[in-house]
Parts: C-alpha cells; sequence; structure tokens
C-alpha cells in the first residue's frame, strides 16, 4: 500500500511518496521502496503498484519493470505529455497481449514541465483503463495528483492547500512533508519514512 503525490505550481513540481510496501497475504510491512523516480531533467514520476516475487524471498515492483523497459523511449527532452502517453500506449499493449487488468494494478503520477515550456501534471492509472490524463498548471495555484491506501487524506489535503499563506518551493516541500506524517499517523499502510524530489 502507499501514498504517492505529485505537486505542480507554474514554475516547479514536487513529488513525494512513503516507503511502505506490504505483504497484503500476511500484513507484514517493510519500509524498503523508493516509488519515485526522475525520468529526465524535465519529468519526475511518482507511482504505486503491485510487487511480484522474482525469487530468493525477493520482490520486483511492477512500476520498476515498466519504467525499465520504458527508458529507451524517454530522452532527455521528454515532456510530462511525451512520457504520458508512452505509458499509457505501454500499459495498454499490455491488455492487448491478454494480461488481465487485475493483474495490472499500477498508477503513474508525472510531474514537470510540458511542451510548451510550462509546468503540469500527468497520470496513467488501471482506475482510468490506462488512458493519459493530464493537468496543466494555472498562474494562482497548485494542482496535485495521489493514490493513497486507506485513509482519505484528499480533504485534509483541500484545507492545507487553501489555508497556504503563499505558495513557493519551500510551502510545497513543506506541504508535502506534511501530508507523508499526517497520512502516516492515521494509516497502517504508510510508512513515515519518504522521498522527495523538487524540479
Amino acid at each position: 500500500m502507499t501514498l504517492v503525490a505529485v505537486f505542480s505550481t507554474k514554475d516547479f513540481a514536487v513529488a513525494v511518496a512513503d516507503r511502505r510496501r506490504v505483504q497484503l497475504s500476511t500484513g507484514v510491512h517493510m519500509d524498503d521502496v523508493r516509488k519515485l523516480h526522475q525520468l529526465n531533467d524535465q519529468v519526475i514520476a511518482g507511482y504505486s503498484g503491485i510487487y511480484l516475487p522474482i525469487g530468493n524471498n525477493r520482490y520486483q515492483g511492477l512500476a520498476e519493470e515498466i519504467i525499465m523497459e520504458n527508458g529507451v523511449l524517454v530522452t532527455a527532452i521528454s515532456t510530462v505529455e511525451d512520457v504520458t502517453d508512452i505509458y499509457s500506449k505501454a500499459l495498454r499493449r499490455y491488455l492487448d497481449a491478454g494480461i488481465p487488468k487485475e493483474s495490472l494494478e499500477i498508477t503513474f503520477h508525472f510531474g514537470g514541465k510540458g511542451r510548451d515550456g510550462g509546468y503540469m501534471l500527468g497520470r496513467v492509472s488501471c482506475w482510468e483503463d490506462f488512458q493519459p490524463m493530464l493537468m496543466e498548471s494555472n498562474e494562482n495555484g497548485l494542482i496535485w495528483s495521489l493514490s493513497r491506501a486507506e485513509y482519505a487524506v484528499d480533504p485534509w489535503l483541500t484545507a492545507q492547500i487553501a489555508s497556504l499563506p503563499k505558495i513557493n518551493d519551500k510551502a510545497v516541500r513543506d506541504l508535502a512533508v506534511s501530508l507523508v506524517e499526517h497520512t502516516a499517523e492515521r494509516d497502517g499502510y504508510v510508512s513515515g519514512t519518504y522521498d522527495l524530489i523538487v524540479i
């Protein structure tokens, strides 16, 4: 289970993710997973999804496998739109190959620069049939996309954003850290240990 969030303003993007991995069959959790990846100088990815056994009591995340498979397609100049499209097509190819959607419970959240040079968000998720979802930032605000475990953090996050006196790099970093801490206190599937990337 997980907490992954990507935020975007018109000037920068922030991604934050806890490190918890849970074996649902046993309830055992380990705080050993990094769920963020900087794809290039323009795009960061946060992801949630399942982990598959690869032998010797080790697990490989489906998201990491997909990142490795598509790494050659993501270039130094790929934008959020480009990456969102690449991942959408890759995941839909799995469906076309007959892999059941239930085996592909995964969501990618992307933040960074778009084709026009402005910051934006993208998302590709099994819950949206792997269709590419794009959200452009605006002049005055903060947009966000997240995956969560059990605790519905959305109302708390919306209230926190509304109460920000100023939206700048420090305020959004602090908000991202507070999001993880707040959620970890209320959801046993989320760890207080986290990673954060800003571009």
